[in-house]
């Protein structure tokens, strides 16, 4: 696990401060911080690894991140949708990269269960 924890830290959840996103809410999100640094050959840019969870039926709308995103999902399955592209759906172990400024929503696929992911 603490591999994975690394790969994320160095690959994965760069992310500054603030998520842009469009007018709609986000509904039934919770994110809990795991692990969060800076790297000093980044400036101004923070790593940061969050345990999210969806409850059922949870979604967030459209919106995009200034930095990568990456998820793997550990328990349940979510939608993922960019912009013009169909939409994925990811179980447990599955990941997805989200660039930069790339426009994407996701949700929770269930009704019922939670969806969690790094």
């Amino acid at each position: 696990m603490s591999r994975l924890f690394t790969t994320l830290a160095v690959f994965a959840v760069l992310m500054a401060p603030s998520i842009k996103s469009a007018q709609a809410q986000r509904i039934g999100i919770t994110a809990d911080p795991l692990l969060i640094f800076d790297d000093a050959s980044m400036p101004s840019k923070e790593f940061r690894v969050l345990r999210t969870t969806y409850a059922p039926g949870g979604q967030n709308p459209k919106h995009y991140h200034p930095s990568h995103v990456v998820f793997y999902v550990l328990e349940g399955a979510g939608v993922w949708q960019e912009d013009g592209k169909e939409p994925v759906t990811l179980k447990p172990s599955d990941t997805l990269h989200v660039r930069p400024g790339m426009i994407h929503s996701h949700r929770n696929a269930s009704s019922s269960e939670k969806l969690v992911f790094l």
